[in-house]
């Protein structure tokens, strides 16, 4: 038998609302899709056979005696046209969940399963009887991004001709992955041992391997349109485009039909789902033209993270807490509290103070909303006593900690002393040191001389910082759970 190869899953995540352990590739199975087309291919004949259709999937909910369940349903109806072949699948899983503190814990169990594969006259079936399987997974969240792992076993015997024959597939699988605002990935590899057996014929069997790697990504990027006439009341704008793009790559080895010598070889496909494309709002700045960070400053702007109608930004100006609230809360897409309705804010006008998680942030702040919903995901908190200081300056080594930290990339740095490289490393304050290094080595902040972390943080430099942050996980996070996989 081959030695078996640890296969390696990445996958999407999740949203934070939900303790789903990531927004999967479709189905389990090693296939991708897009809006109208669902491919996979299997391996159960002795040869690589790609199949495609639909998949429908169907996911319910529900709070169980306090455990949180969801369960999945999946209808396949695939075929091959040019060989003739037709597969329909029906599977029905269970998933509990268990979360402690930011992390949460999986365990996905298989309730129901029929399979019909249909290929030169012969039916391989697969009943529920026939098909062990279980997945467990660890989610842990940043408050921004999250970060999955997980494994799963499997078997499954395909009896063919009342189980005259039978193809065991055993399947051995891992997976990891992330998902943020400005891209997600999942790549999803199995490893495949199968075996065939012909029970009424003496030593007519045969063995063979095959690795199928799927991988998912979205990626939403930015883009600056120019405007082709000369007589309009705006020169151009950003627009966003968001893309969802599937690879499945496949190796296999097997046997040859006539006995002789192994079919070896790999073999890939794609399929990618029509791009989202949305215009950003045209900001009325003035004051920030021929700057160097003229374009950055301009997309936070764009969305909302400056304000659209001023004509003066002050680029040199500090941002405040609440304004940096403002500006990380918009360029990433972060959840704000619904507001109560009119009726319900005068039944609670007495116990407007009781309710204000800050006393120094009445409803009425400019950045009431803002400073609310990065608090609700502990990505900003309090300075004490009850308070957050949203009209304080905040500094660059305030500011880059609270990036690193949403990417929980801190306790990657050095331990014990070392430098950040800056010459002013002395500066930097002990709690800031580690985030300050991981933002210097990952390109979020520039590599100068200096780094004056106790300054406070002008709004140019806030654009670039968060422009570079999205950078990051546009590129960098994406080559790193994609790339570094698949090749």
């Amino acid at each position: 038998m081959q030695n078996r190869v640890v296969a390696l899953i990445l996958i999407l995540t999740l949203l934070l609302a939900s303790p789903s352990l990531a927004v999967e590739l479709p189905g389990y199975e090693g296939g991708i899709n897009n809006e109208n087309n669902y491919k996979e291919v299997i391996f159960i004949t002795g040869e690589p056979i790609e199949l495609e259709g639909t998949l429908k999937i169907s996911i319910k909910e529900r709070n169980r005696r306090g455990v949180q369940e969801k369960t999945y349903t999946y209808t396949y109806d695939l075929n091959n046209l040019k060989l003739g072949a037709t597969l329909k699948r029906n599977i029905k899983l269970t998933e509990t969940f268990e979360t402690n503190g930011k992390q949460t814990t999986s365990l996905k169990t298989l309730d129901k399963y029929t399979e019909n594969f249909r290929i030169d006259g012969k039916t391989y079936q697969v009943k529920t009887e026939d098909y062990q399987w279980n997945q467990g997974q660890v989610l842990h969240e940043t408050g921004l991004l999250e970060y999955y792992a997980g494994d799963w076993s499997a078997r499954k015997t395909y009896n063919v001709d009342r189980g005259a024959e039978t193809v065991t597939v055993q399947t051995i699988g891992s997976l990891v992955g992330y998902d943020s605002p400005w891209s997600a990935t999942q790549t999803q590899t199995l490893e495949h041992i199968i075996e065939y057996q012909n029970k009424l014929e003496d030593n007519n069997t045969w063995e063979g391997t095959a690795l199928v790697e799927a991988s998912y990504n979205k990626t939403k990027d930015y883009n600056y349109v120019d405007n082709v006439p000369n007589q309009i009341s705006f020169k151009g704008g950003f627009m966003l485009t968001e893309k969802h793009d599937n690879v499945l790559k496949y190796s296999y080895n097997l046997p040859r039909a006539n006995g002789v010598g192994r079919n070896m070889g790999q073999n890939s496909m794609s399929i990618d789902t029509n791009p989202i494309i949305t215009r950003l709002n045209i900001p009325a700045l003035r004051d920030i033209r021929g700057l160097a960070s003229e374009k950055d400053i301009l997309l936070v702007a764009s969305m909302d993270g400056f304000s659209l109608t001023a004509t003066n930004l002050g680029p040199s100006t500090a941002v405040s807490r609440g304004d940096f609230a403002k500006a990380l809360a918009n360029t990433m897409d972060i959840e704000l509290p619904v507001e109560e309705d009119t009726r319900s804010r005068r039944s609670r006008r007495n116990k407007e103070e009781e309710k204000l998680r800050y006393i120094d942030v009445p409803k009425t702040h400019r950045n009431y909303s803002y400073i609310e919903g990065v608090s609700n995901r502990n990505i900003m908190v309090g300075v004490g006593k009850g308070r957050f200081e949203p009209d304080r300056e905040l500094t660059k080594a305030e500011a880059t900690t609270i990036l690193i930290r949403l990417l929980g990339f801190q306790n990657q740095a050095p331990i014990g002393n070392y430098s950040t490289g800056f010459k002013d490393d002395s500066s930097i304050p002990s709690w800031a040191k580690d985030h300050v290094y991981m933002a210097k080595e990952l390109n979020i902040v520039p590599k100068s001389e200096y780094f004056y972390p106790n300054r406070p943080i002008t709004k140019e430099e806030t654009a670039t910082l968060l422009v570079n942050f999205i950078n990051y996980l546009q590129d960098q996070l994406k080559y790193d759970y994609r790339e570094n996989v698949l090749n």
